[in-house]
């Protein structure tokens, strides 16, 4: 599938019912996962696990619905438990993030080397470029200085957050395959990685 076409296809998703309340039931999920369920390696390295429940929606509906909802999906949280005041440019992240794992995975059979470069891809440039953008214009401390600390972080629990994304993306396609998901919805989906 084309990009464009992706983002055409899942433009029109906005106009599915069931596409909506699914993106909506993944988007809870999410928030849900967001703050009850986190790995925790002891001081500053551990792994949150909503990324899991936004890259199934990106599988399912793709760049636009993903990226519309998890924008939605931060000022959510901003609003259930604010941190600190709201920045529109971790709105931006957000979505940027719902984007890219649409780009990626949407109607793509999961493997390993696909899921390795989505999750790669954000790490290293939402989670740890902007995202220490974001924190150095608001905190007024050096981009520069924060970054190395910032891109090791990110890559030190790549590893893991591939493996759990990979079960999980595999799982999720295994279901939607038996339950008919994509005949059901006429789309072309790769059968190769």
């Amino acid at each position: 599938m084309k990009l464009f076409d992706s983002f055409r296809q899942s433009a029109a998703e906005l106009k599915d019912l069931r596409s909506i309340t699914g993106a909506a039931l993944l988007l809870a999920l999410s928030i849900l996962l967001t703050y009850f369920f986190r790995l925790d390696f002891g001081g500053q390295l551990s792994i949150g696990l909503s990324f899991n429940a936004t890259a199934m929606m990106g599988m399912m509906f793709g760049p636009v619905v993903t990226g519309i909802a998890n924008g939605l999906g931060d000022i959510i949280k901003c609003i259930i438990k604010p941190q600190g005041p709201y920045f529109f440019g971790y709105t931006l992240n957000a979505a940027l993030g719902g984007v890219l794992y649409g780009v990626f995975l949407y109607h793509k059979k999961p493997t390993l080397l696909r899921v390795a470069a989505t999750k790669a891809t954000v790490n290293l440039v939402i989670n740890a470029f902007l995202n220490t953008f974001w924190m150095a214009m608001l905190a007024g401390e050096g981009f520069y200085a924060m970054i190395p600390v910032r891109i090791v972080k990110n890559i030190a629990v790549l590893p893991a957050e591939i493996a759990i994304l990979f079960v999980v993306l595999r799982a999720t396609d295994t279901a939607l395959r038996r339950a008919g998901y994509y005949r059901n919805r006429r789309v072309s989906v790769e059968k190769n990685g």
